[in-house]
């Protein structure tokens, strides 16, 4: 197998689901998405974030009025099917179906042209940039895919390359977010951005709990609590995630 990586930056007011992204730069994102014929896709996608953000990305995705996907200023026309399969917390998971595409360019639509039947696309959003990794049997036509998605592109969107190579192997974390409550999240930014895991030690537990208005104690729980959440997640897989 091979794979090419690639991402889509979003200038605000380009992208109905990426503003939403924009405006909530906590929120992330990914998503396995499957080809099944030119015109046929499915995705399930993990979105993790405030409740806030999920209900606009939920009601956008069941608007079949609006295209989340379109890279031009042509409207698409599709058969779609969603389904929340779990929204509890901050997280949310859905899934859709799409048939009978015709009109819409989208990266789905132009891998489904160009490059051979059977890809698998993994992708990753969060603030302004959608990030995309396609697995498919042979790079045959890669190039003309990828000048065709660069010359397609509206307004509003810029296009940066990552790389073509084997495949380095199935991501078990495709569809695992670093999900976290928010108070946790932002007692975990705060201390990283302030260079409280650098070695050594730039700032204090006290300073960064007075800058965020909390107690000391609080801001040690809330950062105790998010460390062994992300330690279980990185050494349990995304086991739980399937079977809760």
């Amino acid at each position: 197998m091979r794979e090419l990586t690639f991402a889509i930056e979003y200038d605000p007011g380009s992208n109905p689901i990426m503003d939403v992204f924009i405006d909530h730069p906590s929120l992330v994102a990914r998503s396995l998405k499957g080809f099944v014929t030119e015109d046929r896709f499915w995705r399930i996608e993990r979105i993790s974030g405030s409740q806030s953000a999920l209900d606009r990305i939920e009601a956008i995705r069941f608007d079949n009025t609006t295209c989340g996907e379109a890279i031009t200023e042509q409207r698409c026309e599709a058969a779609q099917y969603h389904d929340t399969l779990e929204r509890s917390g901050n997280e949310l998971v859905l899934y859709t179906y799409t048939e009978d595409v015709r009109c819409c360019e989208s990266v789905h639509t132009l891998a489904g042209k160009h490059l051979p039947i059977g890809l698998i696309f993994e992708t990753r959003r969060r603030e302004s940039a959608h990030w995309w990794r396609i697995l498919m049997r042979s790079d045959k036509n890669v190039g003309v895919f990828y000048d065709d998605l660069s010359a397609r592109l509206c307004d509003g969107l810029s296009f940066r390359m990552g790389h073509l190579r084997d495949a380095s192997g199935w991501r078990q974390e495709f569809l695992v977010t670093t999900s976290l409550p928010e108070e946790q999240e932002t007692a975990l930014r705060a201390a990283v951005s302030a260079g409280y895991y650098e070695s050594p030690r730039e700032i204090t537990l006290s300073e960064i709990a007075a800058e965020l208005n909390i107690p000391r104690s609080t801001l040690s729980y809330r950062l105790r609590q998010a460390e062994s959440r992300l330690v279980h997640q990185y050494v349990d897989g995304d086991e739980d995630h399937w079977h809760k």
